[in-house]
């Protein structure tokens, strides 16, 4: 049985609708039915009683069509068996032929559309053997003699009948047909939803990701640039008020820059989707390779010798690749500052290959014992991601006679490697 034909499964106990079609097909054939037996000679109230009963159950049966399809269509064919018989030779008409058999019709639809196989067999084939029968009886009746001598309608009662079960089959098979196209079409149509709002989910989930990677950055490094240069102002104070004012410009400047970054990145969250005008507002370009230069100077403090030196030809990258290094940079420099104590001597470096570009950032600081045995943070987990995401390769530990090395090895493209 079609999954599709669920929802037919479970409507079978009689509503309204079939009740009212019951009303409605009674009305319209059964008053007939009655004029035609009752116009039947000899009058014969015994048979008047079976045939009237008969087609009154007939009727009654329509409004359980739908909750079982077979046992009603048995039980309708019984009843036009029944009828049958009440036709056989010596009756006074072919009651079988009567205006209310044509609700036999509905029976063999519904069967048809029930979407059970068993269902569908027994009405075409009880369906057909009915014809045959009333066929075979009308040949048999008193008005035999006139359909041998008009054999024309004969193969017209039999047409009639075999035409009429197949249409009702037909029709059936046709309306199951529909409905199950339509609950194809409405689960594709919920699959199709289900899957774009998972993507939406799953973007969502990597865009607050990347937000809160940048936030982390961001923050993390400007608040302990600021802590290392306040700390340097402040030992610096009453000895070298030269000295002490440039890292309290430091901090000045450090702070403001940082600001500028969160406000980029809450712009993004607080924009809503799909608002035009806030979506034209120019956004701040991200930071890159050739903004390293400046990360270096920020990192210096006092006790905090920073040097960035690269090898190799340098060559344009895409943003995310600069993006990634400089993140990468930043993150490392201000692991440096938060975890080991001044003096400290840090050293980036910028290896380009043919076809990767390796980054090293060394620092001669020892870290506390605590932090060796720390499981990765935010941070290493943040560097790790975003040379995975670009295909690269990551590595982070201490050094053997202390310090503390990041390396990250990219990919270049093959468009950015040609000369």
């Amino acid at each position: 049985m079609d999954p599709a034909d669920a929802p037919a499964r479970t409507a079978r106990n009689p509503t309204l609708a079939d009740l009212v079609a019951a009303l409605a097909a009674a009305a319209a054939l059964l008053p007939l039915t009655i004029v035609e037996v009752f116009r039947a000679m000899p009058v014969d109230a015994g048979w008047r009683v079976v045939v009237l009963g008969s087609f009154v159950l007939l009727h009654a049966a329509v409004a359980l069509r739908r909750r079982s399809p077979v046992g009603v269509l048995v039980l309708a064919s019984v009843i036009m068996l029944a009828l049958t018989a009440a036709s056989l030779p010596g009756s006074p008409t072919i009651a079988v032929l009567l205006p209310s058999s044509l609700v036999y019709l509905v029976f063999v639809f519904t069967a048809a559309a029930s979407g059970e196989r068993l269902a569908d067999a027994a009405a075409l084939a009880l369906g057909l053997t009915g014809a045959a029968l009333i066929t075979a009886v009308a040949i048999a009746h008193e008005a035999a003699d006139a359909i041998v001598s008009e054999p024309g309608a004969l193969i017209t009662l039999a047409g009639f009948l075999v035409a009429s079960i197949g249409a009702a089959w037909a029709l059936g098979r046709s309306r199951l047909e529909l409905r199950r196209t339509r609950a194809a079409r409405e689960l594709a149509r919920e699959q199709a939803a289900e899957l774009r709002l998972q993507r939406e989910r799953e973007a969502a989930a990597e865009e607050r990701r990347r937000l809160g990677r940048d936030l982390h950055d961001v923050v993390s490094h400007s608040l302990a640039v600021m802590v290392a240069q306040a700390e340097a102002s402040r030992v610096l104070l009453g000895r070298d008020d030269v000295r002490a004012r440039a890292a309290i410009e430091h901090v000045v400047a450090t702070g403001r820059s940082a600001m500028t970054d969160m406000r980029g990145l809450v712009s993004v969250l607080a924009v809503p989707p799909g608002d035009g005008e806030h979506d034209a507002a120019p956004m701040e370009p991200s930071p890159g390779l050739a903004d390293l230069p400046e990360l270096v100077d920020r990192a210096a403090a006092p006790g905090r010798a920073v040097t960035l030196e690269q090898a190799g030809a340098a060559r344009a990258v895409s943003p995310g690749l600069g993006l990634t290094v400089y993140r990468v940079v930043q993150e490392s420099l201000t692991n440096t500052l938060k975890h080991t104590q001044a003096p400290t001597r840090s050293a980036v470096r910028l290896e380009w290959g043919a076809e990767v570009l390796e980054v090293t950032v060394d620092d001669d600081g020892r870290a506390e014992p605590a932090v060796l045995g720390r499981p990765e943070g935010r941070g290493i987990r943040g560097m790790r991601e975003r040379t995975r995401q670009l295909g690269g390769d990551f590595e982070n530990g201490p050094l053997d006679g202390g310090g503390w090395r990041t390396r990250l090895t990219l990919p270049l493209p093959p468009s950015e490697t040609k000369r």
